[in-house]
């Protein structure tokens, strides 16, 4: 590893820590401030309003943070190294916050496998995208009948109607007669966990999808080039549709200016590249700025924890906070 990458890992880390310890900091001495007196229930509901108060704090800053181009870009490059399933610690009096700053823009986002018109009832299954999700699941050594069956069957899931796509898909029927019945949502996926319900999709194949794949708003189909990192180098292999290893890919990554490509033309002047991502599809897939990042919250105090993901979307140039979903584990 170059010492340049090694000095924006240990800044990504340094920044991130700064971020969020000067929350706490500033905060977090008022809080949690639960006498002996105070019945159990009560510990529980003071406890969950004061770490809302905590993390809506630091969903402030970190709004505030990522609102500027110049940090959000640098945060993307720098995450795009940093170690994503490590959040940062820091300690509390009777207990510890865990955050996470995570740039969202690098994965596939599955759904964008199907555009649901309600008015009509209607969906349509964007071809484009299914075929690049194949590809990914082929690029994981996803035996060939499973592909067909986890393809039509997560487009079934989220589809409006109660019909599968062909025979490899799977609607209320096949769901209502498993041993542990359960229906399937019939919209968009909220976290990437539902897929785990999902005919086809066996636990190994979810663990190696989970690092690629990700449940945003169903318009966001980019991804930021910028953002990949070369732990995740499957994606760029599933956009050159197999034709390029692991290895060309974890190339390509590590090779990326230290500033990131200014503009997505930047990136094919190269003519192992042109070649590699000729489709107009890979053309239109890539981006070089950060549009989504989320940020994972948990506290714990006492016997107490409060679990927060929240999502910040950038809209114009403008970051706003779109969602918050309680309860998710880090």
């Amino acid at each position: 590893m170059l010492k340049k990458d090694i000095k924006i890992e240990r800044g990504a880390a340094l920044l991130l820590s700064l971020l969020i310890t000067s929350v706490v900091s500033l905060i977090g001495y008022r809080l949690f401030d639960i006498t002996i007196f105070t019945s159990e229930l009560e510990k529980k509901y003071i406890s969950d309003q004061q770490s809302l108060l905590l993390v809506l704090s630091l969903e402030e800053y970190t709004l505030d943070f990522i609102s500027s181009s110049e940090k959000r870009n640098s945060l993307s490059l720098m995450t795009n190294k940093y170690d994503p399933y490590s959040p940062i610690k820091i300690p509390i009096e009777r207990g510890d916050v865990l955050a996470q700053i995570e740039d969202k823009s690098d994965c596939f986002n599955i759904n964008v496998l199907v555009t649901n018109i309600e008015k009509s009832n209607k969906k349509i299954v964007n071809q484009e995208e299914l075929k690049f999700f194949k590809n990914l699941l082929i690029s994981l050594d996803t035996p060939d009948e499973k592909v067909e069956i986890i393809s039509a069957s997560l487009t079934d899931w989220m589809d409006f109607d109660d019909f599968p796509d062909n025979y490899n898909g799977a609607e209320d029927f096949y769901y209502s007669n498993l041993e542990s019945p359960y229906l399937p949502a019939n919209d968009y996926f909220q976290n990437i966990n539902e897929i785990r319900q999902v005919k086809g999709i066996s636990e190994d194949i979810y663990q190696n999808l989970k690092p690629y794949i990700c449940a945003l708003p169903n318009e966001l189909n980019l991804i930021n080039l910028n953002s990949i990192s070369p732990l995740k180098p499957k994606i760029l292999v599933a956009l050159s549709e197999n034709k390029i290893t692991d290895q060309d890919a974890i190339n390509i990554i590590e090779n990326r200016p230290l500033e990131g490509f200014q503009e997505i033309r930047d990136f094919f002047n190269d003519d192992f590249i042109k070649k590699s991502f000729a489709t107009k599809f890979a053309k239109e897939k890539l981006t070089t700025e950060p549009f989504y990042f989320n940020l994972k919250t948990q506290i714990k105090f006492d016997e107490f924890t409060f679990i927060m993901n929240t999502g910040f979307l950038k809209e114009k140039e403008t970051m706003q906070i779109i969602s918050r979903k309680k309860g998710n584990s880090l």
